[in-house]
């Protein structure tokens, strides 16, 4: 039984980021502290400087930005590792 491979693929869906990066604390949903620039969001003060410091948000800060912010960033990168798994998932039921 082999699958077809699908012809269209999935919409772009933006996700909401719940967790602080650092800590993995669940963030609230409006008055999380957030970066000025790329608005990642962070549990509070202390997590958002270890993370530029010490975590590489420096390294990625513009890249966030330029790509929407956090939440499209994030949202772009789950897709695109979703369709590599899609892709190679149809090409080996093709063989």
């Amino acid at each position: 039984h082999t699958r077809s491979c699908p012809k269209k693929l999935p919409q772009k869906r933006t996700m909401i980021l719940t967790q602080c990066p650092v800590c993995a604390a669940e963030l609230p949903p409006l008055s999380a502290k957030q970066c000025s620039r790329c608005k990642t969001r962070y549990c509070g003060a202390d997590c958002q400087k270890q993370h530029w410091e010490a975590g590489g948000h420096d390294q990625l800060c513009k890249k966030i930005r330029r790509g929407g912010g956090a939440e499209q960033y994030n949202a772009n990168k789950k897709y695109t590792e979703a369709v590599v798994v899609a892709a190679e998932a149809c090409a080996e039921d093709t063989k």
